[in-house]
């Protein structure tokens, strides 16, 4: 089973303020009172996990004006009084160890991405049925791969040499899912590496699992497919290697399907595809950048490149270099709540930062803040408000996260609430910088 989830990160923003001028009228008897208190505002909405699920279990403080953490409701939910803008949210799982903080929000309704934990599936069911059409027998030479595909998980099978076939589907949430079955028939030299020939294709759309379900006769037909070369070329950044691509099929009014993975890619492409009315392609690129000496320190730049079609011949896939870290140096010590963190910015996005306790002791959940940011600068947040105050004397390793294009931390919420990104129409670009180390002083 494969989940099609996501992670998010962050770029930088530029605010630009303006200098009053001389007041062209002062009043020389200014209210004894003062200025005005700011005015206030409600903040509602709710928190997803990285599969679009409320998130369960869960409290939300917006500091400030002696306010407490509130807990969710069972659809994520939450309602803020009195907050004035700009403000920061701290949503944390206390049973994980696991908080997460929003920089510099200013909108009255929220939907903020949470990277929880993973949780255990605890919906299943099985599929089975034939597959005809194609070239038989189904044969490893005839690769065929049958797949159910949803918004938000998948599960992949092979039919037998005879054509029938048997799959298990586990997810997390409501009791039904509903999704579209594909079958897919090509022919390749090996396992990982782009078909020669498309042999057959096939689609069933609108195919439901309910719960502790076995679905019987779901038989799924192949018709032959036409081919088209789909070519271009792709830019990474100096010093990054590039390592895989992964192209899959988008039907319109569906969701995608695994296509193929080239593990030896060249700075220039060109793959046969099938050629499927009302079908695009999404190649999901991936290189790295490694530091002699510094065994964690590689970082990685990925792309995901939507709407390409087939018979394209100058795609153009361009990547940009991950976040790099500037201070503290790798292995700090003596670390507080004081010392400042820096990164380089992720061009046009915004960046999370994560903090993890390396060694947590037996039976317990590492302790794991991420800080969602537009800046490039941050320090280890004070969380004893939401009873998760920083560890004393403790390891931890911290990297940096890129995700683009958003234009702003306000971006952000709109992004969630649209869905997983790297399923929709938009390319979007991820980066990870290498990961280094600290120690937290007696008193952080």
């Amino acid at each position: 089973m494969k989940r099609a989830a996501w992670t998010w990160s962050c770029g930088a923003a530029l605010l630009l303020t303006a200098c009053p001028g001389p007041n062209p009228n002062p009043n020389p008897n200014p209210d004894p009172g003062g200025d005005p208190a700011p005015s206030t505002i409600t903040v509602t909405g709710k928190v997803l996990d990285q599969e679009g699920q409320p998130l369960e279990n869960a409290s939300i403080l917006i500091p400030g004006d002696d306010r407490h953490a509130v807990d969710l409701d069972r659809a994520g939910a939450f309602s803020i009084s009195g907050v004035t803008a700009p403000y920061d949210v701290i949503v944390v799982q206390r049973r994980f160890r696991t908080a997460a903080v929003y920089k510099g929000l200013s909108r009255q309704d929220l939907t903020l991405p949470f990277a929880t934990r993973e949780e255990e599936d605890d919906r299943s069911a099985g599929l089975e049925g034939t597959v005809t059409g194609g070239s038989t027998p189904y044969d490893t030479t005839r690769f065929t791969r049958v797949e159910f595909a949803s918004a938000s998980s998948s599960t992949a099978t092979n039919p037998n040499p005879g054509g029938t076939y048997y799959a298990s589907m586990s997810w997390r949430g409501p009791a039904s899912i509903t999704g579209t079955l594909y079958v897919l028939q090509t022919e390749r030299s090996r396992f990982f590496s782009p078909p020669s020939r498309y042999l057959g294709f096939g689609r069933r759309d609108n195919v439901t699992l309910n719960d502790t379900a076995t679905h019987s006769a779901l038989d799924i037909t192949m018709t032959s497919v036409t081919e088209a070369r789909l070519a271009g070329t792709i830019t990474v950044p100096d010093g990054y290697a590039l390592t895989t691509i992964d192209a899959s099929l988008v039907p319109e009014g569906s969701a995608n399907t695994y296509l193929f993975s080239d593990t030896e890619p060249g700075r220039a492409f060109d793959y046969l595809v099938p050629q499927i009315p009302q079908s695009t392609f999404t190649m999901y690129v991936n290189a790295l950048q490694e530091k002699p000496g510094e065994p964690l320190g590689t970082a990685y730049s990925m792309l995901y490149k939507k709407g390409l079609t087939a018979g394209t011949s100058n795609a153009a896939l361009v990547l940009q270099e991950a976040p790099e870290q500037g201070q503290p140096a790798n292995e700090a010590t003596e670390v507080t709540r004081a010392t400042e963190f820096s990164w380089t910015a992720f061009t046009g996005g915004i960046h999370m930062v994560q903090f993890r306790e390396e060694d947590a002791a037996e039976g317990t959940f590492s302790y794991t803040v991420n800080i969602y940011t537009s800046g490039t600068r941050t320090t280890l947040p004070d969380l004893s408000a939401v009873d998760m105050s920083l560890p004393a004397s403790t390891r931890f390793s911290w990297n940096v996260q890129g995700f683009a294009p958003v234009a702003s931390m306000e971006a952000l919420s709109i992004i969630a609430e649209q869905g997983n990104p790297f399923l929709g129409s938009t390319d979007y670009s991820l980066g990870i910088s290498g990961s280094r180390s600290f120690t937290t002083a007696a008193t952080p």
